[in-house]
């Protein structure tokens, strides 16, 4: 269990009052990374939702050499580990950490515990992970069209 104060600080529960702070808190347990340190690796079953309170980790896929690639850098207040956290699927990349990290951790199975006796604490969490994947996705879109332009004009000015 985390202390519901601490919750305060961190965008990610900007929108949870007092009570849903100490409710989400319950269900919350904190853990620290040493630089290097791999949070959790590609392909790995896991069902936890990771809430960075302090430091950067980077995401990262492995190149068929075994290389890790840089995906994006995440600093304090960002979340990762959302897409396994909701689907239960294997993770999708390895998450390292840059500096010494403070996380705090959430498992599926503990959400969903609260569904019943919580409804409008699991529909505010909710509602920030999907506001973060989505800015994630326009981030990509983003990218892929400047890529897509960069493509395009080099093809026509060739």
């Amino acid at each position: 269990m985390v202390d519901s104060k601490m919750l305060r600080t961190i965008s990610f529960f900007a929108d949870l009052n007092d009570r849903e702070l100490e409710v989400a808190a319950n269900i919350l347990n904190k853990k620290e990374y040493k630089p290097g340190e791999a949070v959790f690796t590609e392909m790995q079953d896991g069902e936890s939702l990771y809430i960075l309170k302090k430091g950067e980790v980077k995401a990262c896929k492995t190149a068929p050499d075994g290389e890790l690639f840089t995906l994006t850098v995440m600093k304090d207040g960002d979340i990762f580990g959302e897409m396994s956290f909701l689907d239960g699927r294997p993770r999708s990349a390895t998450v390292v950490a840059i500096s010494d990290i403070e996380v705090f951790v959430m498992e599926r199975k503990d959400f969903e515990g609260l569904v019943e006796k919580e409804p409008w604490v699991v529909y505010k969490l909710l509602k920030n992970i999907v506001y973060t994947v989505h800015a994630i996705v326009r981030g990509m879109n983003t990218r892929y069209m400047d890529m897509l332009n960069y493509m395009w004009g080099r093809k026509r000015g060739s």
